[in-house]
């Protein structure tokens, strides 16, 4: 079993998610590799981000993950701004062709947490409309990406999906 995490972090609290679920996954004795996604030219302003998330600006990343056939499993994680999710990872997303039957999770870390919901969903609904199977979908508060007790309990799951 090969684990894909397609992930991108501003503050740090996505990435800090990702790399305590990569540990986890590999306590398993599961191959697992985190892969950040890079603006090519990234805001440095956080409205100015939201304000791309918002209106779903179209922005080019640098070295996209493209061998996702190669993993079994890909999660893909991105913080909640503007009522939807980074336009790094939108970005990715119109690049991947197909997902069909390929198994999926996704999670978004979030602030204030409005638009967490629809923010998800949106990300579900573009997954599965590439034929992703997906198995695991959260909203994680950012302040709670420390605690590393709060973040077992909300990927428990998720590791146990996988190692299954």
């Amino acid at each position: 079993m090969k684990v894909a995490i397609i992930s991108y972090s501003f503050s740090g609290n996505t990435k800090r998610a990702c790399v305590f679920l990569m540990e986890k996954i590999k306590e398993k004795n599961i191959e697992a590799a985190i892969f950040d996604l890079k603006p090519s030219r990234e805001e440095k302003k956080f409205l100015l981000q939201c304000r791309d998330a918002f209106y779903k600006h179209k922005i080019e990343i640098q070295n996209p993950v493209s061998e996702l056939n190669t993993y079994d499993f890909v999660i893909f994680a991105s913080p909640v701004w503007a009522f939807t999710f980074a336009p790094a990872l939108r970005a990715y997303l119109e690049n991947i062709k197909d997902l069909t039957d390929k198994k999926c999770a996704c999670f978004l870390t979030y602030g204030s947490g409005m638009g967490k919901n629809k923010a998800l969903e949106e990300l579900e609904e573009i997954l599965k409309a590439k034929g992703a199977r997906i198995l695991f979908s959260k909203n994680i508060p950012g302040s709670k990406t420390k605690d590393k007790e709060y973040l077992e309990e909300q990927f428990k799951s998720l590791v146990d999906i996988i190692s299954d």
